[in-house]
This record gives structure tokens, C-alpha cells and sequence, in this order.
């Protein structure tokens, strides 16, 4: 008989595990923990912060203990006593940041948002600033009726979705991607997950 899950966090590998049944399910953090845990890593950029949060920030300060963090968007961002805001277009990164000069850009939710050429510059840039990973995640389809809804719902112009992702297109320039967990149900389907290691020492 089917029910609603009852997820927990299992923070030994960031899986959620359903109380009930035993259902596991990888989320955004999940990825985090499975690319970067054996990394060395001391600072991360979080791009398209907003008002959510940084994700992943249980990973990044209490399992990475990371040394420095900044979380960035052109909007709203949530207060933080840890990460530093930059409140800039992320299209505009390598003015705040020199080539390889943090560990990890991470960016969720956050490609939909642009046209698909700034997205794949956004790509170019964050490889460029990052010295050993590029993670992000892109809407496969839209995330309800129109293109203007989350726009309409929190005000914010920048939510409008101008693009929609797939797997391949991240596999075609080097990136891996969640596709076989996505086909096996352990996580999303309208969204991919890509990463990208460009150092893993």
C-alpha cells in the first residue's frame, strides 16, 4: 500500500531515508556528500542563494568545516553569520573572484533562470573560478504552469524560467550527471544534478 514518506536525514551519507519504509532519496546535499567528501576543501561559492539558504550548509560547515563561504545573488539573500553576501549578477563572478581561486561553485536551481547561452557561460565562469569542483542543478521541465509562476508568487523578477535542461547536455561537455539514479527513482526526475571535478586533491 503506498503512503507518504516520512523523510529523515541519515547524515552519515546525507541520504534521506523514509521512517516508514526504509525509501531512500538523494537530494541536492546528498550529491554534495558524494562528490566532494573526500575532496579537500576549505571555501565555496553558493550562487542563486536567495532566501532559502545556501544548500548543502549542514555538509559545508559541520561535516567540511569549511574556512571561508559566499553566497550570491542579484535579489534577496537570506541573512547568514557565516557566509559573506555578494548581492551581483553571477554572470559577473570573475570580478570578485581570480581564476582558481576557490574550491567549489555550486549553483542549484539556479541555470533555469537564465537564457541557455548564459547558462553555459555561467558554466565557463565557474569553471574558471573554481579550483576543484563545479555542482549545480537545472530544471529538466517547468516547475508549474507558466514560466512567470514563481515570479508571481514571491515578487522576485529573476525566478522566470527562460531554460530547461537535460542530462546529455551536461554529459557532452564533461560533466556527470544523477541520470541513473533519476531512471532508478532515488531522485528527482524534474531536475538534474551535474558535477563537474576539476581537481580531486
Amino acid at each position: 500500500m503506498k503512503h507518504k514518506h516520512y523523510w529523515t536525514t541519515d547524515y552519515s551519507n546525507y541520504k534521506r531515508i523514509c521512517k516508514i519504509c526504509g525509501a531512500i532519496f538523494k537530494d541536492m546535499d546528498t550529491y554534495l556528500f558524494e562528490v566532494c567528501d573526500r575532496i579537500p576543501i576549505n571555501t565555496v561559492i553558493d550562487v542563486g542563494t536567495g532566501m532559502k539558504g545556501v544548500v548543502g550548509e549542514h555538509f559545508w560547515l559541520h561535516r567540511k568545516k569549511i574556512k571561508a563561504g559566499w553566497m550570491v545573488d542579484i535579489w534577496n539573500l537570506k541573512p547568514s553569520h557565516f557566509w559573506r553576501p555578494l548581492k551581483i549578477n553571477a554572470l559577473n563572478l570573475e570580478q570578485y573572484f581570480k581564476p582558481k581561486s576557490v574550491d567549489v561553485v555550486q549553483a542549484f536551481g539556479f541555470l533555469e533562470h537564465l537564457e541557455k547561452e548564459d547558462g553555459y557561460r555561467f558554466l565557463r565562469i565557474a569553471e574558471n573560478i573554481a579550483k576543484k569542483v563545479v555542482i549545480v542543478s537545472a530544471a529538466s521541465t517547468l516547475h508549474g504552469p507558466t514560466p512567470d509562476y514563481k515570479v508571481n508568487i514571491d515578487g522576485n523578477p529573476y525566478h522566470l524560467y527562460r531554460s530547461t535542461w537535460k542530462w546529455d547536455e551536461f554529459n557532452r561537455i564533461g560533466y556527470k550527471t544523477s541520470y541513473e539514479d533519476m531512471v532508478n527513482g532515488l531522485t528527482y526526475s524534474e531536475e538534474v544534478i551535474a558535477w563537474r571535478v576539476l581537481n580531486p586533491t
